[in-house]
């Protein structure tokens, strides 16, 4: 996904934090300020310089456009019309990029940044490969135990259980977990340790189950290798980023399957 939005100013401490500011016009904003708001990113802690990112053939620090795609370097572009690749101590290009584009999202006040008008192909979808890639499994395994062809024996039972149990979402809907903390650090974190849990009990597991099991942890392991820095934003149903929500819908499908199979309750 490829980012473009212009700012007011951006600043930083030397060492890694940045602000950001943005003068931002929408039309549907309504007419308490004109239609047009500052979006402020929290300012750096008391005492602490900022300094001012310019463009360095003019020395302009006002009115620069962040641009790039995700993973990839920034560049900012100054109205004079320098283009130049930013290196800031203690950030590299490529996490400048994905701080300011947080930053333009989650800034106060007013409404955040729109997608739309900060990512220049605003109409690509994000790809649910782990979703796909699952699904045959899923589809195989719910068909059989639909059909009864499929019935959990007792042992199976107690895995899948166990699997249920130490995902800690009993039945409740993955999207809500970790409801404790609801970060996507947290998230990310319990999709990484719930791929495990599927993992070992895929190898210890026998039969049907375990072969279930092997194959869907098979087919969701890039997720363990998913960092925050992967998690682009992005409009899904549940607000999280795309990369991150197909993760946790693609296990929870796995676990609806198993509580299918440990309860009996398999008309679903």
């Amino acid at each position: 996904m490829t980012w473009k939005f212009a700012t007011s100013h951006i600043g930083h401490d030397g060492a890694g934090a940045l602000t950001m500011e943005v003068c931002h016009r929408r039309a549907d904003y309504g007419n308490t300020f004109g239609g047009v708001f500052w979006l402020s990113s929290p300012p750096l802690p008391e005492q602490t310089p900022e300094l001012d990112v310019c463009c360095p053939v003019c020395t302009a620090d006002r009115g620069l456009t962040v641009s790039g795609t995700w993973g990839g370097p920034a560049q900012l572009t100054c109205v004079c019309g320098h283009a130049w690749t930013p290196h800031l101590p203690g950030l590299t290009p490529e996490h400048l990029l994905r701080a300011l584009v947080r930053l333009a999202l989650s800034s106060d006040p007013g409404p955040s940044m729109p997608l739309w008008q900060m990512r220049t192909d605003r109409d690509a979808d994000h790809p649910r490969p782990l979703h796909q890639t699952v699904r045959p499994y899923l589809v195989e395994a719910g068909r059989a135990l639909n059909r009864r062809e499929w019935v959990f024996t007792e042992d199976e039972e107690h895995v899948a259980a166990d699997v249920l149990t130490r995902a800690g979402c009993g039945y409740r809907s993955v999207s809500e977990l970790p409801a404790e903390d609801p970060s996507d650090e947290a998230r990310l974190a319990w999709v990484r340790d719930n791929l495990r849990v599927l993992e070992d009990h895929g190898r210890t597991a026998e039969g049907r189950l375990g072969a279930f099991m092997s194959n869907c942890a098979t087919a969701l392991s890039p997720a363990a290798a998913l960092t925050m820095d992967d998690l682009e934003p992005g409009k899904t149903w549940s607000d999280l980023p795309p990369v991150l929500d197909d993760a946790l819908s693609a296990l929870s499908a796995v676990h609806v399957v198993l509580t299918a199979g440990a309860t009996g309750d398999v008309d679903y």
